[in-house]
């Protein structure tokens, strides 16, 4: 599928000429050789307390880095006398982040590899993931091991090859694979990263995804740990219940880098446009430089949107970044700075970027063969942060590696001016006859129709082949049959297709990733055809 032809020019730096391959240049080494280094060297650095928990009460909790590296030592004294030795697997599952913090940075000192889950995640679960990584240890309290003295750790010793962690991972599949995430691999996205992004011990930084989740812990935290930066968490309950909570943090801390996925985006910017009506506000956001944009497809008209809005706050309108990454590249390694006048609301797509330092990107046909620039194919990444397999899979991990090395991402994607564009999942592309689009594309227009609720819509292909869009209605809109023939005339206007069920239910029903995408497996295995839909 060719997107759309673009005028013969020459390549930007980092592109291959004529073809879909975007290099983002060299990484110099960091002169680390193991993240407790990194740890190590943050708590020389600085001593202020550097790191803020927010709780679920909005309550501040403020921790050093060397009162983080003193903690985990001693966190590590615990395990080491309850038998536990390097190369073991430990599953966090914690309900405290600074809990979290310490228990994921002992075993980090001591060559035990964490294995963080949600401490909600249900207990047959677990037990699933302990067998499946041969009896990995349960870690769920920490309160005694704190009383331990500091153990002795090897801050010598190169673990670039080292398992640093296991990131569980499911995305919308619904099917949970074990994402080894080495020492260098880390490393190398967090200093990738900053260079690409200017991020060091000036950086003041803001995040309220889980600590559990690669964004939230691998992403930011240990990033922050890399560069030494101010660091701000937040409950993600806590800054949903009310978004404006968010640019709160950011004014109050004068936050610099933050991010979110583009479904919050969107309802941040709900509650500017209620905030504007009842006269609240009055943020100075012009600190902010960093604002990525990930984890979930980009929507043009959310971003346009966001920007408007935080920008009649002092925000710079090219602090916005949409980016990309997976937690199999150790979180993000894609963005670019964009402003106002670079997307439109009509627009299908928003470029995800260029690659950082140490990362290639190349888009391929079904024969494996580079595509030309402005053509859609299936995105493959190489470089220093990506894995090299999941834990305990030797057979899938065949089928996702290319024999030169390359990583099958799944996703569909295309190359032009020089930036990738990332269009969504192959496995969510919906195709009827010669039409096709992504479930986001009928997810964005559905959810723009007045009487859904926003950022409630999941649209998805059944078992049988039928397309089904599964939203919430408003409570003061048409009645759900009239709704539903609204919705089907819309998508059928806009994207030619024939939507066979439409399914009223709850927003909190519809099951998502922590990042906001349906799990489109999940809601094919659950549907149920009634008269209604």
């Amino acid at each position: 599928m060719h997107v759309q032809e673009t005028p013969a020019k020459a390549a930007p730096t980092g592109q291959e000429a004529g073809a879909s391959v975007l290099h983002g240049g060299p990484l110099t080494d960091p002169g680390l050789t193991s993240l407790g280094q990194a740890l190590a060297r943050a708590a020389h650095l600085r001593t202020d307390p550097a790191i803020c928990l927010i709780d679920e009460r909005g309550a501040e909790h403020r921790l050093s880095y060397p009162e983080l590296l003193d903690e985990a030592a001693r966190i590590l004294t615990g395990l080491r006398a309850s038998g536990a030795a390097a190369g073991d697997h430990v599953v966090l599952r914690l309900t405290q982040e600074r809990d979290i913090l310490g228990a994921f940075w002992a075993c980090v000192l001591g060559g035990l590899v964490p294995v963080p889950v949600s401490a909600s995640l249900d207990a047959g679960v677990v037990d699933s993931v302990r067998r499946v990584l041969g009896g990995a240890r349960l870690l769920d309290d920490v309160t005694a091991l704190r009383h331990h003295a500091p153990a002795h750790w090897d801050a010598e010793r190169d673990r670039r090859a080292d398992p640093a962690a296991l990131m569980l991972t499911a995305g919308s599949s619904g099917t949970p694979k074990a994402v080894v995430l080495r020492h260098g691999n880390i490393l190398s996205r967090s200093h990738g990263t900053a260079r690409a992004n200017d991020l060091g011990a000036h950086s003041v930084t803001f995040n309220w995804m889980p600590l559990d989740h690669v964004s939230g812990l691998v992403m930011f935290h240990v990033r922050d740990v890399v560069t030494a930066a101010r660091q701000i968490h937040a409950r993600r309950a806590w800054v949903l219940a009310d978004p404006l909570r968010w640019l709160d943090v950011v004014d109050r801390h004068r936050v610099d880098t933050t991010w979110a996925a583009d479904s919050a985006f969107d309802a941040l910017a709900a509650r500017l446009d209620e905030a504007e009506r009842t006269g609240a506000g009055g943020w100075d956001l012009s600190c902010l430089r960093y604002v990525m944009n990930g984890g979930a497809p980009v929507r043009p008209r959310t971003v346009r949107r966001v920007l408007a809005a935080l920008a009649a706050h002092g925000m710079p309108t090219d602090a916005m970044r949409p980016g990309w990454g997976m937690s199999e590249t150790s979180s993000g390694v894609v963005d670019h700075r964009m402003d106002l006048d670079s997307v439109r609301d009509t627009d299908r797509y928003v470029p995800v970027g260029r690659p950082h330092p140490g990362v290639s990107v190349r888009v391929v046909d079904d024969t494996q063969r580079v595509v030309p620039v402005g053509t859609l194919g299936h995105l493959q990444i190489k470089g220093a942060p990506v894995f090299d397999g999941y834990h305990g899979e030797p057979e899938l991990n065949e089928r996702v590696f290319t024999a030169d090395g390359w990583f099958r991402t799944g996703d569909m994607a295309f190359v032009r001016d020089g930036a990738l564009t990332v269009t969504g999942s192959a496995d969510d592309l919906i195709t009827q006859g010669d039409r096709s689009c992504q479930g986001h594309e009928i997810e964005a227009e559905v959810d723009a129709l007045g009487f859904v609720e926003k950022g409630s819509t999941a649209a998805c292909v059944l078992d049988d082949g039928a397309l089904a869009v599964f939203c919430a209605l408003s409570d003061d809109g048409p009645a759900p049959g009239q709704a539903a023939e609204r919705i089907r005339r819309t998508v059928a206007d806009r994207f030619g297709m024939t939507v066979a069920h439409v399914v009223p239910m709850a927003a909190a029903d519809i099951p998502r990733t922590p990042t906001g995408k349906p799990r489109r497996a999940a809601l094919r295995a659950a549907f149920r055809p009634s008269p209604e839909a």
